[in-house]
């Protein structure tokens, strides 16, 4: 079989010129009159503006698609007189900001202790963003709660997103592997890269999954989720991959009312769990053999290095600033000088990055993220939507030790989406369970 080539990366986004712009007006002057009519319109165009994000520079920022969507919904929301959503104030919707905020705060907080500020500023308004989109979604769910629009919104999305990967295996993609000796395709799609698509895909197969289990089963939606699955293998993400199945086994044990499938779900679950568990043990042992060896040879694949040099480094950087940290987007600028390599990257684990770039404070916000994200809607999820958010944020908690996944908008900004309506979701079942 011929593969597609591998081929390099594209890493600047063209600059903003007369045409793009109008792009860009023309979709917020839509927008914003459609989330001033229907506040569930302004969820729809994020989820699908979301991987598809029509990148161009300006000054020193991009623009993108998404952020023009969040700034109309904003203003929707102001034409509604929709001053101060009351879901923000609500269990679940009010920890998960909160926990949003924290993290926000904590990068911050280490513009103040960064070499490079710029960077460190950068991520601190990307988490801005996030919080932004988070808020948005659980108001405009709350206000305007259409499981048809959203329902199809993903399905489409996810479909257009698997449609576009699959064939770069033979078309070609920014990124390869050497499976018996031959050189075969990484394929993304429109993500930034295979990882993030697995991710991306382990978030939104879930919601359609649930859909289906829960309210019917229909062809297009089986055809979206084989796809999805074709498309997560096809990544080569390793941590993607064991990610999507647990998070589908999930749906499956909360979706089926049978005591058996039930049992086996969740022994299937276990078992992938332990085996995952067996290989990070393995991976945890090589961070402990590079750290003693002083002569150890610095492997490079594609100028990016693999996760034991990354990880080796992390806990070398961290060690020497184990309160503080280094500084948000300081870890790439850092990690080549310390390898004495040609590397430019992220440490390879949402972990380890909050770590060695936050310190402990950063650290802490995350994982208290991470634990809010689940607990939420632990032992609450019923609907198909808090049970995706469930199942999905389970997965992403594990896909985090091998990935720095919302270091990528694409990413991050799909989970925030999913745990907006999620969380208005579960305030509206609290509603009429009240009433």
């Amino acid at each position: 079989m011929q593969f597609g080539p591998v081929l390099p990366a594209v890493s600047t986004a063209p600059r903003l010129d007369f045409a793009s712009a109008a792009v860009y007006i023309a979709f917020f002057a839509i927008i914003a009159y459609a989330t001033y009519r229907r506040p569930a319109a302004g969820v729809l165009a994020l989820i699908f503006c979301d991987p598809f994000a029509f990148y161009r520079s300006i000054g020193f920022t991009t623009l993108t698609l998404s952020k023009v969507a969040l700034i109309a919904i904003v203003i929707g929301f102001l034409l509604r007189k929709m001053l101060l959503p009351a879901v923000l104030l609500m269990r679940p919707a009010k920890s998960l900001l909160l926990a949003t905020t924290l993290v926000t705060a904590a990068v911050a907080l280490s513009m103040w202790h960064a070499s490079a500020v710029a960077p460190a500023a950068r991520e601190t308004l990307k988490w801005l963003e996030y919080a932004a989109i988070f808020a948005v979604c659980a108001a405009a769910y709350y206000n305007d709660p259409d499981e048809t629009l959203v329902r199809w919104g993903v399905l489409i999305t996810t479909a257009l997103v698997s449609a576009l990967a699959i064939p770069e295996l033979f078309t070609g993609a920014s990124s390869g592997i050497i499976v018996a000796r031959t050189e075969v395709p990484r394929i993304a799609g429109p993500l930034e890269g295979p990882n993030q698509l697995a991710a991306y895909l382990g978030l939104m197969l879930p919601v359609i999954l649930a859909y289906t289990l829960k309210q019917g089963r229909r062809w297009p939606e089986i055809f979206t989720i084989a796809a999805g699955i074709v498309a997560t293998l096809l990544s080569f993400s390793r941590g993607g991959i064991v990610s999507l199945l647990l998070a589908l086994f999930l749906v499956a044990i909360l979706c089926t009312q049978s005591k058996l499938a039930k049992s086996i779900f969740a022994a299937a679950a276990i078992v992938l769990l332990i085996a995952s568990a067996a290989a990070w043990r393995l991976v945890a042992g090589g961070i402990g053999l590079v750290t003693a060896s002083a002569h150890h040879h610095i492997e490079i694949r594609g100028g990016l290095g693999t996760r034991r040099d990354l990880w080796a480094a992390a806990v070398s950087l961290w060690r020497a600033h184990p309160l503080w940290g280094i500084g948000a987007g300081n870890y790439e600028l850092e990690v080549g000088k310390l390898l004495r390599a040609p590397i430019k990257t992220h440490a390879n684990s949402f972990y380890l990055q909050s770590l060695v770039e936050g310190g402990l404070p950063l650290l802490g916000a995350t994982v208290f993220l991470i634990y809010n994200s689940i607990a939420a809607f632990w032992g609450r999820a019923r609907t198909p939507l808090t049970i995706a958010a469930l199942a999905g944020s389970t997965a992403l908690a594990l896909h985090f030790i091998l990935d720095l996944l919302v270091f990528y908008p694409k990413v991050g900004m799909q989970w925030m989406i999913l745990l907006g309506i999620a969380s208005a979701d579960l305030a509206r079942s609290k509603d009429h369970a009240a009433s």
